[in-house]
């Protein structure tokens, strides 16, 4: 496909009804380049070269670049990198010889004619059969790039179809945001801002941390509660992600008092009295087992042992000093601990242990599950699937 694009390019011509869609499309793409931190092919962090913009195709809305990556001709593996804009996507098409596409960065979507869209993350491999009708291209609200590779190039042609109109990209990019939207339910609107605030602090998705930060103040909370979640991911996910993810609030909040938006600050969090270390860390060991419904006087174990210093920082620090500020429950605490930690991703025996934590403080299998599902959807489900045996077995216990 990307062979017969490079080859055509120069005598692509834009038709009257592509000609439409692109300067209706102009509007959102303008948009989201605002709201956006990656609004420049410059800005757009990837792997690979972004190549050069395939500006007037025909056949796709919005701008796309392309970058060959395969040099030797003689291996026959057609290879290129493809980056679309926030919203760009190219038509519905088929190959005869098939195709694979690897997502790189970014969110995006890939759909088969009469199947719901497919949500693309970093990592994702789509394998397209021969002749099957589809299309790929960037969610509305992030960049997105993916390796195409051309198969059986001998005798693969594309054959270009019909662009996807607005409505088509609306309802499919929606549906497939939405799939969980009915059971998440099961979460409060302030629980489910939590855990995507946690969720996409811990893995530096700082784009979509910003969409996560407005629903979080949509739903009520204030600007003193969502700056103790994000304090608080320091402890899991280290000061990078903490500090990035202030900034990146900082500069949301500065944008909104621009346009008039006055949030709600909050009260600050209640003084913790001075304490000497050893009344500290005795206070952390009652918190956690209050939090956990473990014993405070069982024998230490594993690093604890092996390491004593960080079981003092751990429950003197942690559970201490930070679960000690009343600003936030302490079911809000493990809702934003399990978000940041699925994240950071291979952690999961203290995913699995503050699960466990979430359970004893009045949570479900199912609000885990809905926590899970929203996981996948800002971050993708390389981070929540491998929590996802972890409820199945509270579920069987619970």
């Amino acid at each position: 496909m990307y062979h017969s694009i490079l080859s055509n390019f120069a005598e692509a011509k834009t038709t009257a009804k592509s000609k439409y869609m692109k300067i209706k499309f102009v509007a959102l793409i303008i948009m989201i380049a605002i709201a956006s931190f990656s609004t420049t092919a410059q800005d757009f962090k990837q792997p690979y070269p972004i190549g050069k913009a395939m500006t007037g195709n025909p056949n796709f809305i919005g701008t796309a670049y392309l970058y060959p990556m395969s040099e030797v001709k003689e291996l026959n593996v057609p290879m290129f990198n493809v980056s679309f804009e926030p919203g760009c996507r190219n038509s519905w098409h088929r190959h005869s010889g098939g195709q694979l596409l690897i997502a790189t960065a970014g969110v995006g979507y890939y759909q088969e004619k009469g199947k719901p869209a497919r949500r693309l993350f970093p990592g994702d491999i789509v394998e397209i059969a021969p002749d099957v009708e589809h299309w790929h291209g960037a969610a509305p609200d992030s960049w997105f790039a993916h390796i195409a590779i051309e198969c059986n190039p001998d005798n693969n042609n594309v054959t270009w179809l019909s662009p996807v109109t607005d409505e088509e990209y609306q309802k499919a990019t929606a549906d497939a945001v939405n799939k969980y939207a009915e059971s998440n339910k099961i979460l409060s609107p302030r629980q489910q801002a939590i855990v995507a605030i946690g969720s996409c602090t811990g893995r530096g998705n700082l784009e979509h941390l910003n969409e996560a930060l407005i629903g979080g103040l949509d739903a009520g909370m204030t600007v003193n509660e969502i700056k103790e979640i994000l304090v608080q991911a320091y402890a899991y996910a280290g000061f990078p992600r903490s500090l990035r993810a202030l900034q990146t609030f900082m500069a949301l909040l500065d944008k909104r008092k621009a346009t008039g938006i006055n949030d709600t600050i909050g009260r600050e969090a209640s003084p913790v009295p001075d304490m000497d270390d050893k009344t500290k860390y005795a206070l952390g060991k009652k918190n956690l087992a209050e939090l956990s419904g473990v014993p405070a006087d069982a024998p230490a174990s594993g690093y604890a042992v092996f390491a004593p210093v960080i079981d003092k920082f751990l429950k003197g620090h942690l559970f201490a000093d930070i679960f000690n500020r009343d600003i936030l429950s302490w079911q809000d605490r493990e809702l934003a601990t399990v978000s940041i930690i699925a994240g950071v991703g291979g952690v999961e025996p203290m995913a699995a242990a503050h699960m466990g934590i979430c359970l004893h403080q009045g949570l479900t299998p199912a609000q885990l599950t809905a926590l899970l599902n929203i996981v996948e959807t800002y971050i993708g489900p390389e981070y929540s699937n491998p929590l996802r045996p972890v409820v199945k077995r509270f579920e069987n216990n619970h």
